[in-house]
């Protein structure tokens, strides 16, 4: 090889290695879509990847790519609800859009079935869901508050792995001043109920299985002992309401704080 050939192939691998240590790494300030497992950007359209952002590509399974997000297949132009989770290619509770449920089992978006909404929950309905008013199976909602990180245990829950108990309903009872029961400068008390159902039925004996409290800025702190105001408890075990105190600084007059049980969903009870 002559001096001028080996220098023109020095010159052009070293630009080429140049062009690839300077390319800048996937991420939300270089990628419009997502970012696939080669940190490469992608368009984020594709059901194989879809995502916008500089978020993870996710496949969308049973899905489709819609606006760049993954929705169920019956999902229109204008529904950004619907969205088909990518855990193992199957589905999440409140993901499947307005007219469809997640079947845990199947890990598909389907047409939800009848149920009795005199039974405890679920009624018949499968891990994940609840009996509505109108006798139809529904995914539990999911929590609508910034408590939970998008990575959060809560708001990634697949009931067909993690079978902690299930918040079916959560809202406030009281928000106000108390003389005892919170240390001073943080006497605004607050007092949330809970209604859950539990297939291991680990309400029977009066307990509270493991339980979180999401702040505000999406830390989260275990519910102590004494926190617990009552445990309601029906169904042998497999239903309860459950009343919970915190405590505030006397000066907050609005609050929002999430709960969820070790391997359940989350939701969001907003004070007063």
């Amino acid at each position: 090889m002559s001096m001028r050939v080996a220098l023109v192939v020095g010159v052009v691998v070293g630009l080429s290695v140049a062009n690839v240590s300077c390319r800048e790494p996937c991420s939300v300030d270089t990628c419009a879509g997502c970012c696939d497992k080669n940190n490469d950007c992608q368009a984020g359209t594709e059901v194989a990847a879809c995502g916008k952002r500089g978020g993870v590509c996710e496949a969308c399974g049973a899905g489709q790519c819609l606006k760049q997000l993954c929705v169920a297949r019956d999902a229109g132009p204008d529904d950004d609800a619907g969205i088909v989770a990518a855990i193992d290619g199957g589905c999440l509770p409140g993901l499947c859009g307005s007219t469809l449920f997640c079947n845990s089992a199947s890990g598909e978006c389907e047409a939800p079935g009848a149920c009795n909404p005199g039974q405890p929950q679920p009624a018949g309905c499968g891990a994940g869901h609840l009996c509505g008013l109108t006798g139809t199976c529904a995914d539990i909602p999911r929590p609508s508050c910034s408590n939970f990180s998008s990575q959060s245990a809560p708001l990634r829950w697949n009931p067909a792995v993690s079978f902690g108990p299930a918040i079916v309903a959560a809202q406030s009872r009281s928000f106000e001043l108390v003389d005892a029961g919170c240390p001073l400068g943080a006497q605004r008390r607050g007092v949330a109920e809970l209604q859950a159902y539990d297939f291991r039925r680990r309400f029977d004996d009066g307990g509270v299985p493991r339980l979180f409290i999401y702040r505000e800025n999406t830390t989260l702190t275990a519910v102590l002992p004494e926190q617990i105001v009552s445990v309601s408890a029906t169904n042998d075990g497999a239903n309860a309401v459950i009343q919970i105190a915190l405590c505030a600084p006397d000066s907050v007059t609005m609050l929002t704080q999430g709960f969820a049980f070790e391997g359940g969903n989350g939701a969001c009870v907003r004070f007063p």
